[in-house]
């Protein structure tokens, strides 16, 4: 594990401890989705003064993250991306396009999973 990083346990803990970093003044800067053991690996990355803080989650399979696009609106576009990509699920999106932000009815469901 990174110095910079820590590791999630829950979706609550995800949101508790996203809430404390845009109070801290800290900017969402991107989110990562790698494929991990049997599930996936969500890192999300955040900064503040040129220094980056890293949240690394990980999800079992069919496990349904809470989004933090009530925190970040911005997470909104990210998160549905790997819905369609992954096939992931996220709860409380801002917005959800339901895996069809870049994907089209008639695209591969979840290339990437």
């Amino acid at each position: 594990m990174l110095k910079n990083e820590v590791e999630i346990k829950s979706s609550e803990e995800l949101l508790k401890t996203v809430e404390q970093l845009k109070k801290d003044g800290y900017r969402n800067a991107t989110m990562i989705c790698l494929k991990a053991n049997d599930g996936h690996d969500l890192i999300y990355v955040f900064e503040k003064d040129y220094k980056l803080k890293n949240l690394r989650y990980f999800l079992k399979p069919g496990e349904k993250p809470k989004s933090i696009s009530g925190i970040y609106l911005g997470a909104l576009l990210i998160e549905n991306e790997y819905q369609d990509l992954f096939g992931l699920t996220f709860e409380g999106l801002a917005i959800d396009y339901k895996g069809y932000l870049y994907l089209t009815p008639n695209s591969p469901k979840a290339p990437l999973a």
